[in-house]
Formats: structure tokens, sequence, C-alpha cells
């Protein structure tokens, strides 16, 4: 007992033993629903994710199986970001009907093996075994079954609409000259199947698949000659600077930019008349010089917000939307384009 003011305390030796227990006890609850939460949180995001997905769930992402309907391949104007994230590089764009995929290249062993970074790099991850040679497969079954088409555009991949190009981005991450030489030589089985979009007599030939290349690219790919020889490899354009003079259909293919390098932050109420002006104003430069526009670093959440943003985006003529939700905005796009 203890007097304290003239008041008799009685202190329980048991009593602070068991408020320490309790006490442990909760935490110990506590704990264990925060690491139940954390682990479904985590594979919500790795399950939804294509860049977690195919690096944490330790599943094979390279499945060289077709589409599993080429039939159903009806083609809308998406771009499948960072495409060699996904499970079934190629074949899951197609199947969502996108026209353009994506791949990050890097010069290593006289090979361009595809990957984010140099660290993530796989024996058998390269350019030719991911998208070329699945391609040529592709285009050689499909030519086939097609009606007789002009020798100058044989048939692509889409049968609902043979005349679809798909724009293959590859993006340089190392040596731009070693690239650019390995690339050219890896394209000419293509090339020699006149599968490339080639730009020639002052004329652009849009065939099955139009090379695109952006990033750390060689000084002299913009130029190049464009009467010494034809050209079958286009440049992404900065859209911030079409307006320069250096860009144009016999050079360039697409124009793109960060949308929210040009429009800022968005509202929840979607793009304000300021912003949607900024995106006119470069979309009409663009075309006016006969290159598609493509936005990157779209919002993508919330999900109305971001379907808000695509619409927009399509109703002010963009051309191509950059996606890494396929199938999502194939549905919308589709919704849109209905009469």
């Amino acid at each position: 007992m203890n007097r304290n003011k003239g008041l008799l305390i009685y202190n329980d030796p048991n009593s602070r033993s068991r408020d320490s227990h309790l006490g442990f006890f909760i935490a110990l609850r506590l704990l264990g629903s925060a690491i139940i939460c954390v682990f479904f949180l985590s594979a919500l995001i790795i399950n939804t994710s294509p860049l977690l997905c195919p690096l944490l769930c330790g599943k094979e992402i390279l499945h060289n199986s077709p589409p599993s309907s080429p039939a159903a391949m009806l083609p809308v104007s998406c771009h499948s970001h960072n495409d060699y994230w996904r499970e079934r590089p190629l074949f899951s764009a197609l199947e969502a009907g996108c026209v353009g995929v994506e791949a990050d290249v890097w010069a290593y062993n006289d090979e361009l093996f595809v990957s984010h970074g140099l660290g993530t790099m796989v024996p058998n991850r390269t350019l030719k075994s991911m998208y070329l040679n699945p391609l040529i497969q592709q285009l050689e079954g499909t030519v086939t079954s097609l009606p007789a088409l002009p020798a100058t555009a044989p048939g692509g991949l889409y049968k609902s609409r043979p005349t679809q190009t798909l724009v293959l981005l590859v993006d340089f991450k190392s040596h731009p000259e070693r690239t650019w030489s390995l690339l050219m030589r890896e394209l000419e089985p293509l090339r020699r199947s006149a599968f490339l979009t080639t730009y020639v007599g002052n004329q652009k030939i849009i065939r099955p698949i139009t090379v695109v290349v952006t990033g750390d690219i060689p000084e002299h790919v913009l130029d190049q000659d464009d009467s010494a020889a034809p050209r079958d490899v286009f440049l992404d354009a900065p859209l911030s600077n079409v307006q320069s003079g250096l860009y144009d259909a016999a050079n360039c293919h697409w124009a793109s930019m960060s949308l929210a390098k040009l429009v800022g932050r968005v509202s929840s109420s979607g793009l304000n008349s300021l912003q949607l002006d900024k995106i006119r104003s470069r979309v009409r430069s663009a075309h006016d010089h006969g290159l598609q526009v493509r936005f990157w670093k779209l919002p993508t959440w919330p999900i109305g917000l971001r379907n808000k943003i695509w619409a927009s985006l399509q109703k002010e003529g963009v051309d191509i939307l950059n996606t890494d939700d396929l199938q999502n905005a194939a549905n919308v796009l589709r919704e849109d384009a209905a009469p």
C-alpha cells in the first residue's frame, strides 16, 4: 500500500502483469490483421498489374501461342504500353485489337534483348523471338487466307481489316549506332516479304507492320536522305516540336508526348476547356504534317476519370490511345465508336 495525500492506495501485484499481457495480445492481433490486409492488397496489385505479375508471380511470361481467335481481331486505336511485361507479349495486344505494341531493346552480344533494364534481361527474350518471328508466322498464315491484294499492300494481321497496320514501337535503350545496325539486320526477313511500311518516291506505302523507333536513336536517322533509298523505319516525333519542320510523314509516323506535361493536373471532372484547347492545337499541328498523335502518361485512377479522359482524347482526334489496360481500353474505344 502507498500513502499519497491522505489516500490509501493498494497496488495489486498481478494487475500490471495482466495489463501487459492484454496489451501484447492486442498488438499481436492488430499485427496479424495488418499482415492479412497487406497480403490481399499485394495479391490484388500483382494480379492486375502487367509490370508486377510477370516479375513476382513466378509465371513463365513468354507464351508463343497465337491468338485464340484470329477472326475476332477487331482493330481499335490502342497501343500496348511496355507490351513485353505481359504474360503473352504481342498476342494479348492482338487479341484485344490493339494496333501498336512497344518493346524496349538493349544491344548485347550481337542481339537485341527486350527488357526494361539491364538487370532484368533473360536469354530467350529478344526482339526476334518475342516479336519479329511471331509476326512473320502470323502474317504468312494470314496472307494465304485473304483475298488477293495489290503487291504493294499484302494482307495484314486483322482479317476484319486487312489493310490495318500494326505499329512496332522499338525504344532504343543503349548503344544507338549498334542498336540501329542490329535492328536493320533483324528486320530483313520482314523487308524481303514486303511486310514493312515503306516511304519511297515521295509516297508512304502502308503495309502490315510499321516500325517506329524512339529513345536513344542515332542522330543520322533523322537526316537520312529520302531520295537515296526507301525508308522502312520511322521516328516517333516529339509532339512538342512538330512545327520545327524537321518531322513529317517521310521520316516519322507518330508524334508523341506526355499528356501530364502538356495539360498538367486533371481534375475529377475531366479535362477542362483550356486543356482541351492545348490538345486540339497539338493534334492539328501533327495532322498537318501527316503524323498520328499519341499521348503517354495518362491518368490511370480512378477508373471513371481514366475512361472519361480516354473518350475525350478520342473525340479530339488523338489517333492512338497509350494504355496498360488493353481489354478495357479496347472496350471503351469500341463503345464510343458505335453508332
